[in-house]
């Protein structure tokens, strides 16, 4: 390990995470240039400053019932995240309402014990691309604190699974997640991580996680995620 590794104990493991970046990544996300490319023109140093502001208000919003994570690495345009292990209801979908009753049904006691549970923050979709240029999504979220044996659904589309276990890079921003903003960030994100010696885990993923009311439609809280590995892992 160098100086800036960061280690950290977790669901009784421990993990290390060598620094990344430095002064040989030829990468200024938040200021003017992605390698020789310019970024767009709304990333600029404030534009850091203001995702950095953003990401602070949705740990604000958070409970202990929140997916649980420590943040290993703040970086200018990003942070990285790892996950501590959690249970999810997660569902298919193909409109944001559908996919809300498949969730709201089983958390409501859709489910073999007729057990409730809190609606937790925040809602995290996952976006996978399909080979017609689309996506296939699934929606989730947390089933809070201290859950080790959730019971099986018994309505809708919902399924319950663990989750976590994982270091995600994480970049906020506020607004209405249109196709067209997840994608930017997507991008952005991408190149920020491999300009820092990290790779996407599974390059045709990414997740989006919205903070606010499930049913608003709403300017808000958003917070992009990839799943990133090590360099040689």
């Amino acid at each position: 390990p160098t100086a800036g590794d960061f280690s950290v104990a977790m669901a009784g493991a421990t993990v290390s995470i060598p620094a990344v970046g430095g002064a040989a990544a030829r990468v200024s996300l938040c200021g003017v240039r992605i390698g020789r490319r310019r970024a767009s023109p709304s990333i600029g140093r404030s534009g850091c400053d203001a995702r950095r502001r953003v990401v602070a208000a949705a740990s604000d919003k958070t409970d202990e019932n929140s997916p649980p994570y420590q943040v290993a690495q703040r970086k200018d345009l990003y942070e990285l995240r790892i996950y501590g292990a959690y249970y999810v209801t997660r569902a298919p979908y193909s409109n944001r309402e559908q996919g809300l009753a498949s969730l709201m049904g089983y958390i409501e006691g859709g489910n073999e014990e007729e057990k409730t549970f809190p609606a937790t923050q925040p809602l995290i979709m996952t976006y996978v691309d399909a080979p017609d240029g689309g996506f296939e999504k699934t929606m989730e979220l947390s089933l809070g604190k201290d859950v080790t044996d959730p019971p099986a659904p018994t309505v809708g589309e919902a399924r319950v699974a663990a989750a976590g276990g994982e270091l995600l890079a994480v970049v906020g921003f506020e607004g209405v997640a249109t196709p067209e903003l997840a994608g930017k960030y997507r991008e952005l994100l991408t190149k920020a991580v491999e300009a820092d010696g990290l790779k996407a885990a599974d390059p045709s993923e990414f997740r989006l996680a919205t903070y606010g009311q499930l049913y608003s439609l709403k300017p808000r809280l958003n917070e992009l995620m990839l799943k990133v590995k090590l360099p040689g892992a």
